[in-house]
């Protein structure tokens, strides 16, 4: 359990490196690009995240959102932690960043926030059932950089990373952690979209 969550942790801690990234250079398709070493390292090392585990719902018994819950909890320790640290270096530039980003996303409206965390989970579900079912090496990689990418560039909301964005801007509020366990349901919600859906049709079939 404490072994699972320390890799939790690490996941919340990568995906925020990843972030850091993409906030820093000028050409976003480029930042989007490297934004996936957080994810690539996350499941080079068997780390844990919890956009990357939700896909795995419809195929595990009720007590998975057990794990889950523990899995979100120390991402959110990564997260959070990583913003806060980096705030105390040179990197405390990008906090003009991240104040410009955290305040348009809670000026934005519950039900949209909820629907760009829905495609949001859709895309990290594509991008880690990708990765884990195609045996091509240069294929699976592709599934899980290229849904990342369009999730970044298409501004959908993930829950761990706008952890880390929030800190670093120092913008915690009531409204802030409304919005996270909004974007922590709508990733959930389409992360089990597309595998329970597709379950439901091949069993049709059969």
């Amino acid at each position: 359990m404490l072994n699972k969550w320390i890799k939790s942790i690490w996941g919340g801690a990568l995906v925020s490196l990843g972030a850091v990234v993409y906030l820093s250079v000028e050409n976003h398709i480029v930042g989007a690009l490297l934004f996936c070493v957080g994810l690539f390292t996350i499941y080079t090392f068997g780390l844990y995240l919890y956009t990357g585990k939700v896909c795995l719902i419809p195929e595990n018994p009720p007590s998975f959102l057990g794990e889950l819950a523990l899995i979100y909890s120390g991402n959110l320790v990564g997260a959070v932690g990583m913003g806060y640290l980096l705030r105390a270096t040179k990197l405390v530039h990008l906090s003009e960043v991240t104040t410009s980003l955290v305040t348009a996303k809670l000026a934005d409206s519950p039900f949209s926030v909820f629907i760009m965390a829905v495609l949001c989970g859709l895309m990290m579900a594509i991008a880690v059932l990708g990765f884990t079912s195609i045996e091509d090496s240069v294929g699976k990689h592709l599934a899980l950089i290229m849904p990342v990418m369009v999730f970044l560039l298409a501004g959908f909301e993930h829950s761990i990373a706008n952890f880390f964005y929030i800190s670093m801007a120092n913008l915690w509020s009531l409204k802030a952690v409304l919005y996270s366990l909004i974007y922590a349901l709508g990733n959930m919600a389409g992360g089990v979209l597309l595998p329970l859906t597709t379950k439901n049709l091949r069993e049709s079939h059969s």
